[in-house]
Formats: structure tokens, sequence, C-alpha cells
């Protein structure tokens, strides 16, 4: 009679206990690994033991052979791969032998460390997402209407629905609140933040029944592996911004007239204004004899603001609006450029006449249309980079990325690459099992 032993049938206690003639089953390398901290093997069993004969000393011989030795077994199975161990098992199943069966990488006596395998890693075509999201509010139900809306446009079918559905490819809880699985139907779940004992514990016990916990950030990921929860059940996805806010523009004043000797010099605004770009800049002029100006400011496509009369209550709301109050003549200096200090606005002018008497007057001294040119272009690519430090954090790269995780999670990894060094959330964020 043959009998497999569980993972909780210690292998040393029996052996103290019965003693039965020790078999090691398998002749590679993790068999005479075993043979250092086995010293009572009796024999080494092993399909091709006709061309093995012994080791160590000890004798090989083929499974058949067992059956004409009149003993009691104790069989440790070392073979590495646990199909292969399988598959052994049951051969031995036919054999006429009177043994017990126990797995070495599979039992406590031995506490070998058994690599962990995606349970629902089956090659799974990803077709049919649901939501699950029973909130009505804004934010969550936003989340929930915006993948749908991507997953919609991209093919796939999708539900919001308020509990998971048995046949979808992939039940993803919008908030982990609502995720509380008595069994997992291929359920994930965002997290928000956890801020108390009890949150955690939460995300610790339910993250055992699904295939993956999305955190909204590197920090709250790492932290909840810090805090015990499985790292390779976590992972990151930044969230999403809608992309229709257009950048805040800098709004520059100017507040003179013009002369007919161009003491002002005017003119140079059009060449600055070549160099810039009409989406970060708007400006606010108030003076008379600009008209010319602000035509090709506005063909060039710049928004202007232009009173051509002085209006001192205008004029007294308009410089607290302002972000930067501009002035580029060299005639002693701006009267304006008083009022603008006094309203906390910072400004960029000439450093010459009484400008210079001012501590902490002049924000950026500009002396030549290089010079604007150069603090202009500076305070636009601030911008820029400000903007662009969220410009894919849009929808589609956040479902994008929810489907890479999916669809590793299902077993289809054809593509997990792709979009390496494009980006580090994601499936780039998921500590993979096998690599």
């Amino acid at each position: 009679m043959v009998k497999i032993m569980s993972y909780e049938d210690n292998f040393f206690d029996l052996y103290k206990t019965f003693q039965y003639q020790t078999v090691i089953y398998g002749a590679g390398v993790c068999a005479k690994r075993a043979l250092l901290y086995l010293n009572m093997v009796t024999f080494i069993c092993d399909r091709k033991a006709n061309e093995i004969n012994e080791i160590n000393g000890i004798s090989v011989v083929t499974p058949a052979m067992l059956e004409t030795i009149k003993e009691k077994f104790f069989i440790v199975l070392c073979i590495k791969s646990s199909q292969i161990r399988k598959e052994i098992k049951n051969e031995l199943k036919k054999l006429s032998i009177d043994a017990l069966i126990f797995d070495y990488f599979d039992n406590i006596a031995f506490d070998i460390y058994i690599e962990k395998e995606l349970i629902n890693h089956e090659k799974r075509k990803l077709y049919y997402i649901c939501l699950i999201c029973e909130d009505e509010g804004w934010i969550l139900r936003k989340f929930a209407l915006k993948m749908k809306e991507q997953l919609d446009k991209q093919g796939y079918k999708c539900s919001i629905q308020n509990v998971a559905d048995p046949l979808a490819d992939i039940n993803h809880h919008v908030i982990y609140a609502s995720c509380n699985p008595v069994i997992s139907y291929n359920e994930t779940f965002m997290i928000t933040h956890i801020d108390s004992f009890n949150k955690l514990e939460f995300i610790k016990h339910q993250v055992k029944k699904v295939l993956m916990a999305i955190c909204m950030s590197r920090e709250t990921m790492e932290k909840l592996a810090s805090y015990g929860v499985p790292r390779e059940k976590l992972c990151y996805i930044n969230p999403a911004q809608d992309g229709v806010i257009e950048p805040k523009k800098y709004i520059l004043g100017i507040m003179h007239r013009t002369y007919n000797d161009h003491r002002k010099n005017e003119d140079i605004l059009i060449d600055i204004c070549k160099a810039l770009d009409a989406d970060y800049f708007v400006f606010k002029i108030m003076g008379s004899g600009w008209d010319h100006i602000v035509n090709v400011l506005r063909t060039m496509g710049f928004e202007v603001e232009y009173y051509n009369e002085f209006n001192y209550d205008t004029y007294t709301e308009l410089i607290p609006s302002l972000d930067y109050y501009l002035f580029w003549g060299f005639d002693e200096g701006s009267m304006g450029y008083l009022d603008a200090l006094r309203a906390g606005v910072e400004t960029i002018v000439t450093p010459q006449g009484f400008h210079l008497d001012l501590k902490d007057g002049i924000t950026y001294a500009c002396r030549t249309i290089a010079d604007f040119k150069k603090v202009l272009l500076m305070l636009q690519d601030k911008r820029k980079k400000i903007v662009q430090s969220v410009e894919n954090w849009t929808w589609k790269n956040y479902v994008d990325k929810h489907l890479e995780v999916w669809n590793y999670l299902l077993g289809i990894e054809d593509d997990i690459y792709k979009n390496q060094h494009m980006y580090e959330d994601g499936i780039f964020s998921v500590l993979r099992l096998n690599v």
C-alpha cells in the first residue's frame, strides 16, 4: 500500500517512531543536497538507475526494483519540479510496495521554500470587466465612469455594478471597502488611503482572497508592504486628470501710454512675444497708442485686455490682478512700478532711475530685449514643466495600466515589457512571482 503524506506529517517524527527503510527518489542535485541531512538513507531510486549505479556509496535502484525488496519504505521525493513530483506520486501508487511518500519540498520537517504561483495564471483572455462601485457621489463614481468610457472605446465589455459578476473575466472594486468576497471571482481593488489600524487589518484580510490590491501611489504601496501586506499582492497606478483644464496664463501688465519719440520702447513688445507661447501669457495694457501693437499681438494668438484711456478705478483693480509688471523704458522709471510693488506684484523692469532706490523692488532686472526674452521664457518653461508633469496621467493611460496588470493576473504576458522605461507604476510596480 502506498500512502501520500501531507505537509503536516513530519518526516523526522515518523522516522523516530517507525524507522522504515528510507529511500530518496531522484538522483539529481536536489537529492544530493538532501543526502547531507538524511543520513539514514538505504537506497536512492531513479528511473535512470542503470546509468548511475551509486551515489556517495548508496545503491541506486529503479522504481520496479523496490517491489523486489520486501521492506516498508519511507520514500522522500527530491525532485524540484512540482509537475514531475506529481507524476512520480501517481507512478508509485501503481507499485506493489508498502510505502509512505514524503515530498521534500512540501513537508514541515524540511521547511523548504516553495515558489508561489498565481492561482489564476490560466491564460484566460480578458474581455469582460465588471467595475464594482456602490458610491453614487462624485469622486469614486467618476473613477468608474471614466474607466468604463475608456474600456468601451477599446472594445472591451464593461459594466458598473454594486456586486461582483461571476461571469466577468475581472471584477475590479473601485474602492476596497466594497470588496468582501467569500471566494474570489478574479477580483482586484483600489486602495485610496489607510489611516487606521482597522482599515489596515481589513486590507490584510481581504488581500488573501483577491488577485491584486492597487494603490494610488508608490508611497502607500511601500507603506502597506512595510506593515505586512504581501508585496506580491500590491502594485500602484497613479490616478488620472481629465485634461480639459487649460494652463493658467501669466498676467503681464503694462501701464503707460506710447509716445511719438518711442521713449517707452513699446515696439519691442512684438519682438519679445515672437519668442513666447501664447498659451502661457495674457496681457493687460492701459494707456493710449497701443492699438496697432494690440492687434498684432491678438493676431499672434495672445489674449490682450486693453484700455486705451486711463481710468483710475479700473487701474487700481488691474494692478493687483497682475502676476508681473513689465517696463522696459529708460526714462527714470515707471510710476506704475510703485503701485505694483504696493500690491505685492513682482516686476520685470529695467534697473535704472528710482527703480534702483527701492530695496527688493526689482524681481527680474532686464536691460536688453534678450534679457526680457530670457526671463519670460524661463517663466514659461517653469509653468510648462508643471503642466507637463501630469501630461501622461490621462484616463486612457490609467486604464491601459490596469489592463496590463489584469492580463498578467490572467496569464497573458506576451507584451508585458512593451512599455518598459516609459513609466514605473502599473505592471512595473508588480513584484512578479516569476520573471
